[in-house]
């Protein structure tokens, strides 16, 4: 089970509870630094196979959006 700080955004919580554990811990870690920095969101990519999650100067802080790159 995933550890969620408590300063968390709303969205930031939604998006984590609805994937599942193993993706949840990547996006975890790329969340956190979201935090911390204060600055942007969270981009989910789809590839062919996998996801990967980044910081995105395109996504405002505090949300996360996927799509493809």
């Amino acid at each position: 089970m995933l550890t969620v700080p408590e300063n968390f955004p709303p969205a930031y919580i939604s998006f984590l509870k609805a994937q599942d554990e193993g993706f949840a811990e990547t996006v975890l870690m790329v969340m956190k630094q979201s935090v911390a920095e204060g600055k942007y969101g969270v981009l989910v990519s789809s590839h062919a196979l996998d996801r990967q999650a980044e910081l995105s100067q395109e996504v405002p802080f505090g949300e996360v959006v996927e799509g493809t790159r």
